[in-house]
């Protein structure tokens, strides 16, 4: 009696002890079929099982009187792949939340990234997420080591403010300061009502380092640049099962290699996206249109850049939390000899805990 009562008490004190923690996560993974075609030439066709971005996390909070409370969350990756993943590789943070409004510091979406909700509403896996997902356009979208900064809504409206020390953006360098500070700053603006939703999102940095995708990459890896900057303007309805957004962005920024002729040179481009989605019972189609206009490199246009991507699909709900895609995509970048075509298709399910 007495071991079954001391067995009884010791297993009921890690429930008492997490009493204030939610366990939480998806599962989403399905087979894809992708095939390129480069200059005319088209690859063998590629079909995977793949992970379309599965996660797990944990999160609390605790309060702690007058209107305030600790929050945190600890969230990673969860393949079932099986690619090894480290703790805290997604939105990792703590903070204090009250009527002042948010203050988090940890691993976190950038204000872009967040904003992303209502450019890209698709699943697919890393390999394919340029065709089967809005990749270009969000190609902007990271989470950094920060500190943010999100208000309270007035009026519908709320707004984000967001910092990256340049010792986090760059940990190499942290006790010698011998490169240029990478640090970075983030901001939003959202209002919402009745359905009818619209953001604004930027971020700026002094300097960067961007890979030949125009995606920021480790310093030192690829093509350094000066005043890097991005903005992007997001509006929508997402009512009475429809939803509906278009979204403008614009990236900026000035070769600073170092290489004569070409220091200063500015890189600009100006890319839209549009998604609509109906939902019918249980079944919900949706289709996306993604433009990238010509680039400016060096301060001459190149049309290596310039695409055109069309995304169509459907998700069928079984349940709240568990639903079945289907999707397919294509996308035409470049021109000429440097003309690429990628077609890519998914089956897959999706399950929420």
């Amino acid at each position: 009696m007495k071991k079954s009562l001391i067995a009884l008490t010791l297993a009921a004190l890690p429930v008492a002890a997490m009493a204030d923690v939610t366990l939480y996560g998806t599962i989403k993974a399905g087979v894809e079929v992708s095939r390129v075609k480069n200059q005319g030439v088209k690859t063998k066709t590629a079909t995977q099982i793949a992970d379309f971005g599965s996660k797990i996390g944990f999160k609390g909070q605790e309060d702690l009187g007058n209107g305030m409370k600790a929050i945190w969350q600890l969230e990673q990756k969860a393949s079932i792949a099986g690619t090894d993943s480290s703790w805290g590789n997604r939105q990792s943070f703590i903070g204090l939340k009250g009527d002042f409004g948010t203050v988090r510091a940890g691993n976190l979406n950038t204000v872009l990234k967040d904003s992303g909700d209502n450019v890209n509403a698709w699943e697919s896996s890393s390999n394919t997420e340029d065709v089967l997902g809005l990749g270009t356009i969000g190609r902007v979208e990271s989470r950094k080591i920060s500190v943010r900064y999100d208000s309270p809504v007035f009026a519908g409206f709320s707004g984000s403010v967001q910092y990256v020390p340049r010792d986090n953006a760059n940990d190499e360098d942290k006790y010698k300061h011998v490169k240029s500070s990478r640090e970075s700053y983030h901001a939003g603006l959202k209002y919402e009502n009745a359905g009818f939703f619209g953001q604004y999102a930027g971020s700026f940095a002094k300097y960067a380092d961007l890979d030949n995708n125009a995606k920021v990459v480790k310093v030192g890896t690829e093509n350094p640049v000066k005043d890097y900057q991005v903005h992007r303007v997001v509006a929508g309805y997402d009512a009475n099962d429809l939803y509906v957004s278009v979204a403008g962005q614009y990236e900026a920024a000035k070769n600073n290699t170092g290489v004569t002729g070409l220091q200063g040179k500015k890189h600009e481009q100006t890319q839209v996206a549009a998604t609509a989605a109906y939902r019918f019972g249980n079944v919900t189609p949706r289709v996306s249109y993604a433009h990238g206009f010509k680039a400016k490199v060096n301060g001459e246009k190149d049309a290596s850049y310039q695409y055109d991507q069309v995304i169509v699909g459907a998700d069928y709900d079984f349940s709240k939390r568990t639903s079945a895609l289907v999707s397919a995509g294509w996308l035409k970048q470049g021109k000429g000899a440097e003309k690429v075509e990628k077609t890519a298709s998914m089956v897959g399910l999706r399950h929420k805990f």
